[in-house]
């Protein structure tokens, strides 16, 4: 004889599954795609370079920030993002600031447009110091712009790259802070900074940009595979 679960048996399973927290795909697929960027923050690899802090946009936020272009002030479309903040372990100061932005899927190709005009407009006005821009090259699958100073310890970054990646609307902006040359008073850390002079800077900009591209890459490639049917 075949014996048919009745109503209240059904009831009951569902209240257990409830009240015992069974993970269930669609809410965890749900609660996944609410945070999509909170993934690309996870960078880190062996080294004293370490994520310092992380940091999600305000909800409040408006959903655009400003850029200025040889057209003036233009916005950017930002969906969401996060601020992470990366050091060394034995030094006071930060060496890069990187923020990840989103981009409305409509509005990224003008959104590109316009932050590699921002780099190419600073590259041309009147600044502290000379800026040379750095044209596109392919990192690790991310369209790679630049610009960076000619002297260090002066202004408040030494180099401002992005890093773009089309298929997920990403604008990843990173900048290089100049450090100061000691640490600040009281500090127990060792010295303010890592590099003494230009070339020192731009072997560990290359070390970061080529070690941080490559791992957004995995990132990106594991979240495409993972939204594949």
């Amino acid at each position: 004889m075949t014996i048919k679960p009745n109503l209240y048996q059904s009831v009951l399973f569902i209240s257990i599954v409830a009240v015992l927290g069974i993970p269930s795909i669609v809410p965890a697929q749900l609660k996944r795609d609410s945070d999509p960027l909170k993934v690309y923050t996870r960078c880190e690899w062996s080294g004293d370079l370490k994520v310092k802090q992380v940091d999600r946009r305000p909800d409040s936020t408006p959903k655009f920030r400003h850029v200025l272009t040889m057209n003036g002030e233009e916005k950017v479309s930002v969906l969401d993002g996060y601020r992470v903040m990366f050091g060394y372990k034995n030094i006071s100061y930060n060496f890069v600031d990187v923020k990840i932005e989103q981009s409305e899927p409509s509005s990224y190709a003008r959104d590109k447009e316009r932050v590699i005009n921002e780099l190419k407009y600073l590259s041309s006005t009147k600044q502290a110091t000379g800026n040379t821009f750095i044209d596109k090259a392919m990192l690790n699958e991310f369209d790679h712009y630049g610009l960076d100073r000619d002297q260090i310890d002066i202004g408040v970054t030494v180099g401002t790259h992005l890093l773009l990646y089309d298929p997920d609307h990403l604008i990843v902006t990173v900048y290089f802070l100049n450090q100061k040359e000691k640490s600040p008073p009281g500090s127990t850390a060792g010295n303010g900074r890592r590099f003494k002079d230009l070339d020192e800077f731009h072997k560990l900009k290359d070390d970061f940009l080529n070690r941080y591209s490559e791992c957004l890459k995995g990132i990106a490639a594991t979240r495409g595979q993972s939204s594949s049917p």
